[in-house]
């Protein structure tokens, strides 16, 4: 018998990347605060290590941005310092968004670095995870562990996070496939250095494909897959 709780393991993904509406967020806390302690336990584990790994992604790549940012900076700083202690109103979506990156970038210029610049990845995750028609699919691996990718055929692109997979051994890789009408195609390999207890990967390219699959290779990866894949998610 299915109970409310039993599938919330499959969604910790989808809510720690963001990737859920409102609505869905709302009822996934709602069935949180009803579940048993071993599934919530479980599921605030997997969140966890997702955002910490999408955190190592946002901050492989730090940079100083451009110096003539900083007059930008101080001259919106100083044009009306009072109206910065007022109280927020309901229209000010794009004033703060405007406002917040100033003061990223304020921080960043004055000496503490500009961390919170996503990576050229984190940026494209954002995109999709901001995608009208973003959608997710997660399945187990059968060496244990599960997948999940996060996509969107607008940004043509997908998040793969896999989360308690055991790495490849020794001299081989596990290499990920986009499969379509043509075959096989190459989205990647991670060797056993590159699998951590949360592994994130960005899929660029979607095109026309309808799964994901996953092989084990031997040495850095094949052009085509050398053997039955050892899982597959659909995309569609």
């Amino acid at each position: 018998m299915t109970t409310p709780t039993d599938d919330l393991l499959t969604l910790a993904t989808a809510y720690a990347l963001h990737a859920v509406e409102d609505a869905e967020r709302a009822d996934i806390e709602h069935r949180l605060r009803s579940a048993p302690d071993d599934i919530s336990g479980a599921f605030a584990v997997e969140v966890r290590q997702v955002r910490e790994a999408m955190a190592r992604v946002s901050a492989t790549t730090a940079a100083e941005p451009p110096p003539h940012l900083r007059d930008r900076v101080l001259t919106a700083a100083a044009e009306d310092p009072v109206r910065r202690l007022r109280p927020p109103r309901r229209r000010w979506s794009t004033t703060v968004a405007a406002a917040a990156a100033a003061v990223v970038i304020g921080v960043a210029i004055f000496g503490v670095g500009w961390y919170l610049r996503p990576a050229p990845s984190a940026t494209t995750a954002e995109q999709i995870f901001a995608a009208p028609d973003v959608r997710t699919v997660s399945g187990d691996i059968p060496t244990g562990g599960t997948a999940t990718v996060v996509f969107s055929r607008e940004r043509n692109a997908g998040v793969l996070v896999m989360n308690n997979v055991a790495p490849p051994e020794s001299g081989t890789v596990y290499q990920m496939w986009l499969i379509d009408d043509a075959g096989p195609h190459s989205a990647g390999v991670m060797d056993a250095g590159a699998v951590a207890p949360s592994t994130t990967a960005v899929l660029p390219d979607l095109g026309d494909s309808t799964t994901l699959a996953f092989t084990v290779e031997p040495g850095t990866g094949s052009t085509q897959p050398s053997g039955t894949p050892f899982a597959a998610l659909p995309l569609s």
